[in-house]
């Protein structure tokens, strides 16, 4: 708490509620600690209206709201005026209770008509007569020091004094809420990173735990036939830099020397989004390589994607996403423009923030800055310098379901239940990890059932050819990426980024055929 005085006013700041008070002349009664219901009394003067004062306090009474309950002509230090009482009905929005309120109103005119000297008073019904005997009282104890032109001088004096004092007192707050929040944000970082390396109770603890919260025990057996089991992927804390291969999400990838920072159709790079070292991944319920790199790109609007698998044995080279990284996106996307006769972009001929485009004869772009070849990624969206390594539990995750015959997926169908979707978040929330994103491997995720997404990617691979893996059963969720945490990617409308392989694929290291699609909503 601030406070500032003047001989015209007193300003009290709380920055901890961002709120100021001002009393301008005025006397303040507060209970402690301060409530709701905590009478309050100021007294302050104005300049005249050009309504009369009966008619702007009639008007003024009507707006405040309540029910007159008194209304009658005082004297007070020479001056006439009205004096009002007003009931209404007051709630504490934090506690609900409401009381029984009153606001006591006073309007004085100076002699001269030239200011107006107003009062009020605020109370419950418990404390009216007390404070009504004060306020009166404090009416009684004004003595005028100025009158006429002087008052209105004096006036203009301390209303540019307190605007001056407001000002210091707003940058001096501002000041203040950015160190809380800074520290807020610290403290949830901490208390985040804590949570994704807390130890976690065993799977089936969890998993009993998640009936009891659905209220679903007598049905366990039958129940856990139908979870699946998944990896569960955290972020647990900042990479090191240094050490390259591990599994992480954000920052730039660990490429062989002999492999470029991988581009699309057009030349524009991909988006950089994680890579996974297979030999973090406990129990595996697909049939994946022990171990070797693999790293996840995405391309324009999501459309395009690329999966790269690095044998555990290759020597690793860092990449970083540069600082102007988005700067560059933006400016190399106002070069460019969509041929539908070519189904590709090509440079409109214009030059943006210092760069150049030239085309090879497979019309693939590339892009330089004073001679030099610089990165101009497809999106401008997808980026992050904030590199975190990954945590791998073993975990559950089950079909959600809707309720009612077409979406209710059979098995629950098959058990009674009619309404699965809370089973499925009480299997959910007991095997979350910390509070950050929930990334994963396998398993089933979002509201649809596993069976429609892998008919997606079915089609996928009939759109592509890829006859060979366009059996729906065969397809797999390979990765899970959500929005948010330290890395702080953000897909879609803050939604997950899937990543789906066929068996066929997966089994001998061949990442080329995969699925993506962003989930949302």
């Amino acid at each position: 708490m601030k406070l500032v005085e003047t001989p015209e006013f007193s300003i009290e700041a709380n920055p901890m509620f961002e709120n100021v008070r001002v009393f301008a002349g005025s006397i303040g009664l507060r209970h402690h600690p301060e409530t709701a219901f905590s009478p309050q009394m100021s007294v302050w003067s104005s300049k005249r209206e050009r309504k009369s004062p009966e008619k702007w306090l009639g008007e003024r009474l009507k707006d405040d709201g309540g029910k007159i309950v008194e209304r009658k002509t005082v004297t007070f230090a020479g001056m006439t005026g009205e004096m009002s009482k007003i009931k209404d009905r007051l709630e504490d929005w934090e506690t609900k209770e409401k009381r029984d309120w009153y606001r006591l109103r006073a309007l004085l005119v100076s002699a001269d008509g030239s200011t107006w000297y107003h009062a009020t008073a605020m109370v419950s019904a418990p404390e009216l007569v007390e404070i009504e005997t004060d306020f009166e009282r404090l009416l009684g104890s004004i003595r005028l020091k100025l009158e006429g032109d002087a008052v209105n001088e004096a006036r203009a004096v301390a209303e540019a004094e307190r605007a001056a004092v407001l000002e210091r007192l707003k940058d001096n707050m501002e000041q203040v809420s950015a160190i809380r929040i800074q520290q807020s944000h610290e403290e949830r970082r901490a208390a985040n990173a804590a949570a994704a390396k807390a130890p976690l109770a065993s799977i089936e603890e969890r998993f009993d735990e998640a009936l009891a919260d659905a209220g679903l025990q007598d049905k366990r057996e039958a129940l856990r036939q139908i979870v699946m089991p998944t990896v569960a992927m955290v972020e647990r804390n900042a990479a090191n830099g240094d050490i390259t291969g591990l599994s992480r999400i954000g920052g730039g990838p660990d490429l062989p020397a002999n492999v470029d920072w991988p581009r699309d159709d057009n030349g524009l790079h991909l988006n950089y989004l994680a890579q996974i070292n297979l030999a973090d991944v406990p129990d595996r319920p697909e049939e994946l390589p022990a171990s070797g790199l693999i790293s996840f790109f995405t391309g324009t609007d999501y459309t395009d994607w690329r999966v790269l698998y690095t044998p555990a044995d290759a020597t690793l080279t860092p990449h970083t996403v540069s600082e102007d990284a988005v700067d560059t996106a933006i400016s190399a996307s106002q070069m460019i423009v969509w041929d539908s006769d070519l189904k590709r972009f090509v440079p409109n001929g214009q030059a943006v923030d210092g760069l150049s485009v030239s085309t090879d004869e497979a019309g693939r772009m590339t892009f330089t800055r004073d001679g030099v070849p610089v990165r101009a990624f497809a999106s401008e969206y997808e980026f992050s310098r904030s590199a975190q390594t990954l945590r791998f539990e073993r975990s559950l995750s089950a079909p959600f379901g809707q309720p009612g015959e077409n979406n209710n997926p059979k098995v629950y169908a098959d058990l009674g239940i009619e309404d699965p979707s809370d089973f499925s978040i009480a299997i959910g929330d007991r095997f979350k990890i910390g509070d950050g994103p929930q990334h994963q491997m396998f398993g089933i995720t979002g509201v649809r059932e596993l069976s429609a997404l892998q008919k997606m990617a079915a089609k996928h691979a009939t759109q592509n050819g890829w006859s060979d893996i366009s059996a729906p059963d065969g397809w797999f969720i390979l990765v899970k990426l959500a929005s948010g945490g330290e890395a702080d990617f953000s897909f879609g409308d803050h939604g997950d980024y899937i990543f789906m392989v066929h068996r066929k694929d997966a089994a001998r290291a061949d990442f080329s055929r995969v699925y993506a699609f962003v989930e949302s909503g």
